[in-house]
C-alpha cells in the first residue's frame, strides 16, 4: 500500500511541478508508461507467432528503407 501511495504522490507532485514549468516528472511518467506499453505489446506478440513474424518483417523493411538514404 505504501508503494501505491508513493506512486500516486509522485504523479500528483509531477503534475504540480509541471504547472510551474518543470516537466522532468512528466517525462519520467511518460517513459515508464511507454515502457510498460512496449513490454505488453512484445509479450503479446510472443503469444502470437504469426504476428511476431509479421512484426519482424515490418521492422526489417523499416530499417532497410531508413538506411538506404
Amino acid at each position: 500500500m505504501h508503494i501505491l501511495t508513493g506512486i500516486l504522490m509522485f504523479i500528483i507532485f509531477a503534475i504540480i511541478a509541471a504547472c510551474g514549468g518543470d516537466y522532468s516528472g512528466i517525462v519520467v511518467i511518460g517513459k515508464v508508461v511507454g515502457f510498460l506499453v512496449l513490454l505488453f505489446v512484445i509479450l503479446w506478440l510472443f503469444t502470437q507467432p504469426a504476428l511476431l513474424i509479421i512484426a519482424i518483417i515490418v521492422l526489417i523493411t523499416i530499417v532497410v528503407c531508413c538506411s538506404s538514404k
